[in-house]
């Protein structure tokens, strides 16, 4: 396989773990019960959870786990040189701070002192150096970026440098990044020499907790790393603070829903994540249970097929564009409006860094029924058949097809829906025989840089490459190189403006996560994955 290949296999590994996250999460019986319950911060030590998850992470490697559980897990062990907060900025972390030199080419890092590994030992240089290059050379995000890097050098006991060979603005953040095989995160060195490459199956982190038992496919045991010296400031994200309150957390994983909800009724378990939305209500009306609603996370995206006719014409795709009623779509792909919302054309949840709330404006839900008949007759739009494809075994995708298929007959356009097994829509969908499919994104990524594949020339799945490609590329090698985050944030607003002209896939909505939680765990947020650090139980 060639560098350039395997770059291009590892960012669109990046892109796929991106679409397994979600974050915002609420629970009004919880929160009401957190306020009334006031404990000292000596009392919330002690006790132990046990929580259920549906899957199981194939490995408990980061560099090289491809599930959002593998981040869940392993989050409570590892940390990373910088870590993302709430607004998804990348802050130092175990690193104490960092500079840039001019030139843009040269990142000097500055460790924390005295941060011990859960055998007691030190984090060094040394550490945290063969863990970079560890990263660079097995997980799917440092492989993207290692052509950028020249060396990794230990400039003393407490500070490494990393040297480029071109600037690249959004090397911090890739490091930061919650996705799991993204992620940088601090190992230590023996284990890195014992296990190189190949998957790493014994644990010495940073982290609050450490694992007593690791049963791939069951369950596995967390319990408090004593040695553990947590970061300063308020928790925020991945950020700040993290406290082992609790002694134990036994994570088991349970695919079948009924049997996740039965234990958390029956006091097996104190979480359970996954709800279906049609188990919501009565979840809510149990007594010591409250549903979790994890909002702004989860994006609907309907893509074309921007390499053949007909969708290669912009016209025809705007055209879609101002036909679609997300409403509409949202309730046939998810239901009750409790969980979708339908906001704007940002790629990024309010409160990001990379937020623009104008993105869209003009064309994103415009429902404008009459301009997308102009638009199909601008396009040379001749009435061939346009194929929906949807996944028989996939609710979401069939009923979303369904309804799209009739807002697109009533502007001229001859759709239908083709529905397979999920082995042939797979196939089907990576050969291109297909005009329109479904798919679900985060609105958790760690920087804008990561919507390139997806969006440049030949982009990922759409198959995009016209003049407008073109001006797309050149905006995103302009955002790679432009170190001022202000400066770069008018060049993301420009992507967005470029996007939304060219429409080479669509946004739809904002759909949720749901889980539910027992109302005797307190402090619980969730950030992408379901953290239980800082989490407390009432005594």
């Amino acid at each position: 396989m060639t560098k350039r290949l395997k770059k291009k296999v590892s960012v669109v590994l990046m892109i796929v773990m991106a679409l397994m996250l979600f974050e915002g999460c609420g629970n009004k019986k919880a929160e009401k019960s957190a306020q009334t319950t006031e404990m000292s911060e000596e009392d919330k030590y002690g006790g132990e959870i046990t929580v259920a998850f549906a899957t199981a992470p194939a490995n408990l490697d980061s560099d090289q786990g491809t599930s959002w559980e593998t981040t869940a897990v392993t989050n409570h062990v590892y940390e990373g040189l910088f870590e993302s907060n709430a607004e998804g900025e990348a802050v130092p972390y175990l690193a104490e701070d960092y500079s840039i030199s001019e030139d843009g080419k040269v990142y000097t890092i500055n460790l924390r002192k005295g941060v011990l590994f859960s055998d007691g030992s030190e984090m060094t240089a040394e550490d945290v150096k063969a863990s970079l290059e560890r990263w660079l050379n097995v997980n799917a995000a440092g492989i993207s970026v290692r052509d950028k890097i020249t060396s990794v050098e230990i400039t003393g006991d407490y500070q490494i440098q990393i040297k480029l060979n071109e600037v690249y603005a959004p090397l911090v953040n890739t490091m930061a990044s919650p996705v799991s095989s993204q992620k940088m995160v601090v190992r230590k060195k023996s284990i890195i020499d014992k296990f190189e490459a190949d998957i790493i199956t014994e644990h010495i982190g940073t982290g609050p907790y450490m694992f007593e038992e690791i049963s791939l496919n069951q369950k596995v045991v967390l319990v408090r790393n004593e040695y553990y010296t947590p970061a300063e400031g308020e928790l925020s994200g991945l950020a700040g603070k993290r406290t082992p309150y609790l002694d134990k957390i036994t994570i088991e994983f349970v695919p079948e829903e009924s049997v996740r909800i039965a234990g958390l009724e029956s006091g097996l378990y104190n979480f359970a994540d996954e709800i279906s939305t049609d188990r919501y209500k009565e979840i809510e009306e149990y007594s010591g249970i409250s549903p979790v609603i994890c909002k702004n996370g989860t994006i609907s995206v309907i893509a074309f097929n921007c390499g053949s006719d007909p969708f290669d014409k912009k016209e025809l795709r705007q055209a879609v564009a101002y036909a679609v009623d997300n409403e509409a779509l949202a309730k046939a792909q998810v239901g009750d409006q409790e969980f979708w919302s339908v906001e704007d054309g940002s790629w990024f949840k309010n409160g990001s860094i990379w937020y623009d709330e104008s993105a869209g404006d003009g064309i994103y839900n415009a429902k404008d029924t009459e301009k997308a008949k102009e638009l199909v007759a601008e396009s040379g739009y001749d009435g061939e058949k346009i194929t929906i494809m949807a996944d028989k075994s996939d609710l979401y995708t069939s009923n979303g097809a369904l309804v799209l298929q009739d807002q697109l007959k009533k502007i001229g356009i001859n759709a239908e829906v083709e529905v397979y097994d999920t082995a042939t829509y797979d196939d089907y969908r990576a050969a291109g025989k297909w005009n329109i499919v479904f798919s679900r994104w985060s609105d958790m990524n760690p920087d804008p840089q990561v919507f390139e594949p997806w969006t440049g020339t030949n982009g990922w799945i759409t198959g995009w490459n016209d003049e407008d490609s073109a001006e797309m590329d050149q905006i995103f090698e302009n955002m790679s190189v432009e170190m001022d985050q202000n400066k770069r944030y008018e060049i993301v607003k420009q992507f967005y403006s470029k996007f939304w002209e060219s429409v080479p896939y669509l946004k739809s909505f904002n759909d949720v996560r749901i889980h539910a939680i027992s109302d005797k765990v307190q402090g619980f947020q969730a950030y992408g994955q379901s953290y239980f650090w800082s989490v407390w139980t009432t005594k």
